[in-house]
């Protein structure tokens, strides 16, 4: 089963998480991640807070959606705010679409400490929505 995740950002946090925790939850799926504007590197605070729970993201790297154009996949993961309305851009075919929607948590200043709990936030929250994904929706098809 092939499973892209797109987010309208950079690729280099929450949509890298989303595709680790899939891929943790069962390595015979084909689980990508892109952005259609992505950054030059994997957010290190992303990086870190994934650390803490023993998954390491040190090695995935930012990749754009244009990598993607042209290929079929079974489910179709957006994320971020934005991303299903920039879809109409975006040539590759899928049989599901789901759209979760998470908070960046880059956005806004404050203090290191407030921005190490967004994010934790923010993984768990990922975590909670591809373990649920997951055991209800893609076990079913799975033992079809």
């Amino acid at each position: 089963m092939k499973i892209l995740i797109l987010c309208t950002g950079g690729n280099s946090c929450r949509s890298l998480m989303a595709e680790a925790f899939l891929q943790q939850n069962d390595q015979t799926l084909d689980v990508f991640s892109a952005g259609i504007n992505p950054d030059d590197q994997t957010d290190p605070m992303a990086i870190k807070v994934m650390d803490e729970i023993g998954i390491d993201i040190r090695n995935k790297k930012p990749k754009s959606f244009s990598v993607f154009e042209g290929m079929t996949v079974d489910y179709l993961i957006t994320l971020c705010d934005g991303t299903k309305d920039k879809l109409p851009s975006v040539t590759i075919q899928y049989t599901h679409k789901i759209h979760l929607g998470f908070n960046d948590p880059r956005k806004g200043t404050i203090s290191e400490t407030e921005n190490i709990e967004i994010y934790r936030e923010i993984r768990d929250e990922i975590k909670n929505e591809l373990d649920y994904f997951y055991n209800r929706i893609l076990v079913r098809e799975l033992v079809r």
